[in-house]
């Protein structure tokens, strides 16, 4: 577990301290494990860019007459229905050779690295891990998670592996309502998300419904995508476009009669350190996020505008904990627990579940 470092950053809300990996429910034992096999990190051979690499060498494999499988795109650009559409082709069919051969050779990377991360002292005792992250969708995550499993319970026969319960674009926001300081959240009936990636940021409302026959139930009331990786942008337009994005929401909530709490919660990919600064883990980000001095959540509360009269508390967090947060409802059967995300790169995180009332605070999502 990353340990705690002294800081002086203070705002209107007193001592604020990101990244914590002391919860009201879990421990972080563990996220953002730096493990190398020889000089890349062995999480690469596992990530959404590793999935793509493996089908472009497949595709060259393949014998074709006229035009390769999936005929003369960029495998980047390969539509995941068009991948989906493979696993039903028939048998011998190029695609159906392809995206065979595509999947067993990532489910191989997949189960090495997760081994690999059972083995560390964060890991140790977990019996169950979720998979989230956009690889993890549709029928194609379905049955990347059959064959990951079966080769997981080879080694672990008692270890069990879901997928994320929420679909990636609502994980990354629903999560904070774990990592949130409660008092903050129940000053609205609702909060302003940001979920920060390597191809695309997100940002939305997570609204909390109070009324006793809905016992806190979480959804995520609205929600817009940027797509940064498809523009030439830096650091400075990316926060520019963050702070304009919780803003767009603001003004959403205020027209459905939504009542936000005075809260932003940011996730991005990396180690965060207590003042809010970057560490590591930034790196498919445009410009230097770990930049000393680079803190960005004092970078977006600079450029917000009050919520319902008060100065938001903005704190960040890794995404793949935010991520894996958003099951906390459904993990409280075990003690210890892990996630992982297929996105751009690979996000891992493990857990120990800790006393606590999900009815105290937010409860089911």
């Amino acid at each position: 577990m990353h340990g705690k470092i002294d800081f002086s950053r203070k705002s209107a809300h007193g001592r604020v301290e990101h990244g914590r990996c002391r919860l009201p429910l879990v421990e972080v034992r563990s996220y953002s494990l730096p493990l190398r096999q020889g000089e890349a990190f062995i999480g690469d051979l596992a990530s959404g860019s590793e999935f793509r690499r493996i089908l472009s060498r497949e595709r060259k494999k393949v014998p074709a007459e006229d035009e390769p499988p999936f005929g003369w795109q960029r495998t980047k650009d390969i539509d995941g229905n068009d991948l989906e559409a493979a696993l039903t082709a028939r048998d011998g069919e190029a695609e159906a050779v392809v995206i065979e051969r595509a999947l067993d050779a990532f489910t191989d990377h997949f189960a090495s690295v997760l081994l690999r991360f059972l083995v560390t002292d964060s890991w140790k005792g977990t019996r169950r891990i979720v998979c989230g992250g956009g690889l993890m969708e549709g029928e194609l995550g379905a049955e990347l998670l059959r064959r990951a499993d079966e080769r997981m319970r080879r080694h672990h026969p008692d270890l069990e592996m879901r997928r994320l319960h929420h679909p990636p674009d609502v994980a990354g926001m629903v999560g904070w309502a774990y990592a949130a300081p409660r008092d903050a959240l129940a000053q609205g009936d609702g909060f302003v998300a940001v979920d920060i990636g390597g191809t695309n940021v997100r940002w939305g409302i997570v609204r909390i419904d109070r009324t006793p026959a809905e016992r806190d139930r979480l959804t995520v009331a609205h929600h817009e995508k940027w797509c940064h990786a498809d523009e030439d942008v830096d650091r400075e337009h990316m926060v520019g476009r963050i702070a304009d994005g919780v803003g767009s929401m603001r003004a959403l909530a205020a027209a459905d009669g939504i009542r936000l709490a005075p809260f932003v919660g940011l996730s991005c990919p990396g180690v965060i350190r207590p003042e809010g600064r970057l560490e590591s883990g930034g790196q498919n980000l445009p410009g230097d996020w770990s930049e000393s001095g680079f803190d960005l959540p004092h970078e977006v509360a600079a450029r917000l505008e009050p919520i319902e009269a008060r100065e938001p508390l903005v704190m960040l967090h890794n995404d793949a904990v935010i991520q894996a947060l958003s099951d906390v409802p459904r993990m409280r059967d075990v003690e210890r627990w892990a996630a992982v995300t297929l996105g751009t790169g690979l996000g891992n995180c493990s857990f120990r579940n800790v006393p606590g009332d999900l009815k105290s605070g937010v409860a089911d999502a």
